[in-house]
Order: C-alpha cells, then structure tokens, then sequence
C-alpha cells in the first residue's frame, strides 16, 4: 500500500499558509481566525494517520465454467480505519500459453464504511477460454479527515479455469486396435454384439439366441450369426508444443487445444481410457484413465499447456512407460511444422501403435512478406503453390508409412475433419505388425 495526499490536504495546507502569512503582513491576529478550521483540520489529520492494510477474499459462484457463462464474484474487504472504495481489475492470464487478456470494462466502484468487513457482489462474463486469475482488486482507503489516501493492489488468488463450449462428435474415428472391456468402438473380433458379422454352422456351447431361424428354415442344419461385440481402447492425446517461427504459433496451438478439448470428452463419455502427451519445448503426459475426473485433469493439462522455443532434441524415450499403453490409439494434434515431432510420428507407429494426425493447417497470407509489405498477387500465388506442394509430399510421406493425416483450419467443423480421417485409414487398411 502506497501513501498519496488528496486535494483536500493540498487546500487546507495552502489556505493555511495564506492565512498565516496574511496575519503576519498585516499585523492582524483576526486574519488568522479565518483559516484556524482548515489549520486544525490539517493537524488534526497528520495526527491521526496510521499505515493502512486492508485485508480482502474472493469467492466465485464457478470455477470452471464454459465460454459466454457469466461468473459472480464476491469481494470481501476490511480496513482498520478509513472509508474503502474498491474496484476489480480486468482478469489476468495466469496460464503459460500467452493469450489475449479479457477486454476492461468499466465496474462501478464499491465505496465501503471502513472498520467492518463488508462485501460486494459483481458479475463477469468469460469471453475466451484458459486460466484466469481474478483475485486481484484495486483498493483505495481514504482516511478519516480525507487528507491522505493508500492506494495498493490486493490479491486473493482466485484461478479461474474457462472450459472451450462443448463440441458434439457423432463420427469419431474407429481403432484397429481395442481392449476387451466393454465401449463403443466395434472390434474386428467376433462375440456378443450388435453389428452383424458372419453365419456359421450352429455347434455345442452356442446360445439359443445366437440362432438365426430365418437361414435355418431355409436349410437342414441350425446356423448362427456371429457378431461384432464393442470394445473400448486407449487414447492418447499426442500435442505438439514446438514452436515454429514464422506462424501466428499461439493461434495453431489454440487450434490444437479446441480440438483435444472435443475429442478427450468425446472418447471420456463412450468408456475409453483417454491420457495426453505434451512432446515439445518441455515433455509432460497424463497417464490414461477414465471418467469425469480424468476429464478435469486432461483439462488442467492442456490449460496448463506451456510453449517454449526450444532447440534441445525431444524424443519418445523421454515419456514414461504408463503414458503411452501398447497398440493405443494415438490423436495426434499438430501443424506439422516440426521435423522432431515428424519423426516421432513414425516412431510411434513402428512401436506398433495406432496413429491418426489432424493437421492445424496453419492458413497464413500468401501475398505478406513478413514485414508487414505485400508482395503482389503473382509472387503470393506461387508462394502458395509451393507451399501447398511441400504440404502434400510431406502427407504422402506419412501415408507411405501408414499414417492418415487430415487437415483442419479454423471455422471448419471438426466433424468434417474426422470422417476424413475415416475414409482415408479404410484406404490405407490396417497395419499388421
């Protein structure tokens, strides 16, 4: 808390210093009279000033609300002495992943009678989402007599942790591979399930149920159909934190984000076990598990999600055994920008797993030059042509590896996106290691 003087301190110090140096001039004791009120206001205010620490919480009706949700924060403030008048700052990032701060707005102040806590009660709206603190108040504590004032920040740390709005996913990319727990991805395996796979002929130890009388009418011998059961698998959020120079990187990473967002709740509401890996400047993971908790820990890993340019070279030995299951099924999340992370996509798939890319295409003005100069429209639709060359070989090197890769860009569905996905690994087929 810092001491500042008020207007009224500076008027009652000049009048006065005018009236008693009129008195003196004109040799008149009445002259002073004049001014004794503002003399005794004076003395009588640095008299009783004293240090000023006002003591403050903050409570949230939410912590973890959705984008566009309206959040009520409870200021609670108390000073010794004084009158307060508070007023809330505009919400501060606290994440690593820098982005934009929530536009100010102007919130009334809120003058308090000093001495007694008092609260106050005001709404803020969450406009983007990530991790944002606000527990910090700006307080002013006038004293008794208005002289002087303490000025400071208070901070009662208040992390609010913005959820992206929910994302309905009707198509989700179906693994080769599956565990033998029930789910909601059909595995190649014949059992007890819903989707139709083959007739055989009726044998010892076959349920009754399982017979199709409608093929045994037609023949002298009882069949069986045999069925597709469903399974659930393990999934694993591969993002990429490299940062590449030359692209709006924080952009492509909110990008990626939105997406791991959708398809860990996806995958978390039809039983499968969901985890994340973070490979890029630093190298964390979230070990693979399920329910509404596990959803609440992915969502703290990925807010949490940090960028760093890093020149050090990152590989899959770094991550532990826990994090990446055997034969998972990996979503990778990328722009595709970094030979490191390139590189670990194949590793992954020789280990024999699973693995999908979703490329965040990173969709930049072909006619900019870099400094802010256009370089016309001929120099630009080469520039393009070049870059959307380099773009596909590298696909078709993924391909020739057994990696499907599907590019999505912002105000695309990501539906669109994953059946994509789909069309392109039924072209591919399974890679049988």
């Amino acid at each position: 808390m810092r001491r500042r003087s008020t207007e009224r301190l500076l008027v009652a110090l000049i009048l006065s210093l005018t009236g008693i140096v009129a008195a003196v001039a004109l040799g008149q004791a009445a002259v002073a009279m004049l001014v004794t009120p503002w003399f005794v206001l004076l003395v009588a205010g640095l008299v009783r000033t004293e240090r000023q620490q006002p003591t403050m919480t903050i409570t949230v009706s939410e912590t973890r609300p959705l984008v566009d949700d309206t959040i009520e924060v409870t200021a609670t403030i108390a000073a010794a002495t004084g009158r307060i008048k508070a007023s809330v700052s505009p919400w501060s990032p606290v994440g690593p992943l820098s982005r934009e701060p929530v536009a100010p707005r102007e919130i009334p102040a809120a003058r308090f009678p000093g001495s007694a806590p008092t609260e106050a009660t005001f709404s803020m709206p969450a406009e983007q989402w990530g991790t944002f603190d606000v527990g910090r108040v700006v307080v002013e504590v006038v004293e008794p007599y208005g002289l002087t004032r303490w000025t400071g920040v208070l901070h009662d740390p208040s992390p609010i942790r913005v959820h992206p709005t929910s994302q309905q996913i009707r198509s989700m990319v179906a693994p080769w591979f599956v565990r033998r727990t029930t789910g909601a991805h059909q595995s190649r395996a014949t059992g007890r399930g819903v989707e139709y796979a083959d007739l055989r002929p009726y044998g010892p130890g076959d349920s009754l149920r399982d017979i199709n009388w409608w093929v045994s009418a037609r023949s002298d011998r009882l069949w069986t159909s045999q069925r597709h059961p469903d399974r659930a698998t393990d999934v694993v959020l591969l993002l990429d934190s490299f940062v590449e120079s030359g692209h709006d990187v924080h952009a492509l990473f909110g990008l990626a984000i939105e997406a791991a967002f959708a398809l860990a709740e996806s995958h978390l509401s039809v039983s499968d076990r969901v985890g994340l890996v973070e490979l890029g400047g630093l190298v964390r993971w979230v070990v693979p598990g399920t329910g509404r908790f596990q959803l609440q820990r992915l969502v703290d890993a990925l807010l949490a999600t940090a960028l760093y340019a890093n020149a050090a070279d990152r590989d899959l030995t770094l991550i532990g055994a826990r994090a990446m299951p055997p034969r998972s099924f990996v979503l990778a999340l990328s722009p595709l920008l970094d030979d490191r992370f390139i590189e670990a996509l194949i590793e992954l798939t020789g280990r024999g797993h699973d693995v999908v890319v979703i490329e965040c295409d990173p969709v930049t003005d072909p006619t900019s030059t870099g400094d802010g100069r256009s370089a016309g429209p001929t120099a630009g639709t080469v520039a393009r042509r070049i870059w959307s060359a380099e773009r596909a070989m590298l696909r078709d090197r993924l391909a020739q590896r057994g990696l499907a890769v599907a590019r999505w860009e912002r105000g695309m569905p990501l539906e669109i996106t994953l059946r994509a996905l789909s069309r392109k690994r039924r072209r591919l087929g399974p890679m049988v290691r």
